[in-house]
């Protein structure tokens, strides 16, 4: 199987997202002052990779057979519903920040965010990622066996 640079366009986008979850949520949680920047821009990379990778804008790998989103897979619904909420979490995060302001102690809102809300979207991002690199990689598409 001959494999085209262009399909890696989403992997690559939701790598560099997660670094600025991690990244924002990392300052969030320690209190340094540059988080906004790095919550925000994973979420615009967040918001451009699902939307790229739902509608088929970008390339993507095609196994025959494969056609149709995988509602029966417990694999694929744990992705979506993981990645959804942490998407969703941290896009409520930065509202509230914005709306009450950056300096508050927000000690509970720091410790839910970093230890629940990040490894939440990570999980519910690698789930996709994944399958993504098995289907490139070797033709699999996970969310048919699980």
């Amino acid at each position: 199987m001959q494999i085209q640079p262009a399909i890696f366009i989403n992997i690559v986008l939701a790598i560099i997202a997660l670094y600025y979850y991690y990244k924002g949520s990392r300052q969030f949680y320690l209190k340094e002052p540059t988080f906004l920047r790095y919550l925000a821009l994973a979420i615009i990379l967040d918001a451009i990779t699902a939307v790229l990778g739902s509608f088929g804008i970008t390339p993507t790998t095609t196994i025959p057979g494969s056609n149709f989103v995988p509602w029966r897979s417990i694999l694929f619904i744990s992705h979506v519903i993981l990645a959804t909420v942490g998407f969703f979490g941290f896009i409520a995060l930065l509202i509230v920040v914005l709306v009450k302001g950056k300096d508050l102690p927000y000690p509970k809102l720091r410790n839910f965010q970093y230890k629940i809300l990040l490894p939440m979207w990570i999980l519910g991002e690698s789930i996709a990622l994944i399958n993504s690199l098995g289907k490139i990689l070797f033709g699999l598409r996970l969310y048919d066996y699980i």
